[in-house]
């Protein structure tokens, strides 16, 4: 039977892509082998492979053709991965110019999938489908992702510590893709021909490949960042990140908003304005309005029973929480204070986990990025 854990018991997410057949579902290339997550929040492993799988990409032409490199656990590097079953088997499609190479990273021109980039001492380019490589030249210092254009097979991206740059021949030579020079941790292109960065102390940024003006879609990520991003083909709206915590982030409207990707499906206009319902009949008397607390004043006033209801915002540690521990906790009420009550026979076990999404749509993307057995990570 398939292996199947907690997404935050996931160590090291090295890449990510949207299953092409269910949209909802993602790939994780982690630092033991592929894993197919789902919204609760669990994540299936597939196959037997215990690879360090260091990118990822799914073909863009047949679903169940996936790529990947990297190296085994015992050492060496892998080539360049191809599955023909969803990630079932693997086996080596090429070695790579000069290989068997480690691509820390790899992206499939959406201008023409035949064209693969991948980045192992330089970039590398293949131009039938990673078949057979070659070497182009340098990248910029410290690059940290690729991305092929939608609209010129031989346009690329590369975000880097120096910035985001930009090739048009096929990345023999490159120049600054945006202005300032910050450290720009993803570079990815939408199939409809948007270019999204992430540039740190600014936030997500966007614009047409065809544009030069681009647009800040949002910048409240406080002091986390997200460094892998996945676009949905069949929404381009709908975009995937993963935080340097290791934690998933979903945006639903292009990166303006995010929400927890574990529990997504529940962050629905129609299920969280139910759930606000919820929460101010039973817990605003306690928790506050908003989630602010019963106190807001004195986060660490106590009465006879203990600490008294805390926030549920982002000002307490209500993102220390997993979302099962939050709806138990509803459910059950809490054994270290009898004022938390159990609910359990008044509302459902939906309704908990429903007022749970709205919880956490009262947090920002730093208490989502830090959610759950991630939360230590945060603690400075």
């Amino acid at each position: 039977m398939a292996e199947t854990i907690p997404m935050d018991q996931i160590s090291h997410i090295h890449d990510l892509a949207v299953d092409p057949d269910h949209p909802s579902q993602l790939f994780l290339a982690t630092h033991n082998g592929l894993f197919l997550t789902a919204p609760d929040g669990t994540a299936t492993r597939i196959g037997d492979s215990r690879d360090d799988f260091m990118s990822f990409a799914t073909d863009m032409e047949n679903a169940a053709i996936l790529y990947a490199s990297g190296h085994p656990p015992g050492g060496g590097n892998l080539g360049i991965l191809a599955s023909r079953d969803r990630g079932a088997t693997w086996q080596q499609a090429a070695a790579g110019a000069g290989g068997p190479v480690d691509f820390h990273a790899m992206a499939v021109s959406r201008a023409d999938p035949k064209v693969v980039y991948g980045m192992h001492e330089g970039l590398q380019v293949s131009q039938d489908g990673g078949q057979s490589w070659r070497k182009v030249g340098p990248l910029p210092k410290e690059t940290f992702s690729l991305a092929g254009s939608a609209l010129d097979r031989d346009t690329v991206y590369a975000a880097a510590m120096g910035g985001l740059f930009l090739s048009r021949d096929g990345g023999k030579n490159w120049s600054a893709a945006f202005m300032d020079q910050h450290p720009v941790t993803l570079v990815e292109v939408s199939a409809d021909g948007k270019l999204f960065a992430f540039l740190y102390g600014v936030g997500l940024v966007v614009r047409d490949e065809t544009a030069a003006k681009w647009e800040v879609r949002s910048g409240n990520f406080g002091d986390r960042y997200p460094v892998k991003i996945a676009i949905d083909p069949t929404d381009p709206d709908r975009l995937h990140v993963v935080a340097d915590t290791g934690a998933i982030v979903t945006s639903k409207d292009g990166g303006r908003s995010w929400v927890s990707y574990m529990g997504h499906d529940r962050e629905t206009p129609e299920l969280v304005a139910g759930a606000r319902k919820t929460y101010e009949e039973y817990c605003q008397a306690c928790h506050g309005k908003n989630g602010v607390g019963e106190r807001p004043e004195d986060m660490s006033a106590q009465d006879e029973y203990g600490f008294v209801a805390p926030a549920l915002d982002n000002s307490a540690h209500g993102w220390h929480h997993a979302d099962g521990n939050l709806a138990h906790t509803i459910l059950n009420g809490s054994p270290r204070n009898p004022r938390m009550l159990a609910f359990k026979d008044i509302i459902s076990e939906e309704e908990a986990k429903n007022t749970v999404a709205y919880i956490k749509s009262l947090w920002s993307f730093r208490s989502l990025a830090c959610q759950g057995a991630l939360h230590m990570k945060c603690m400075h």
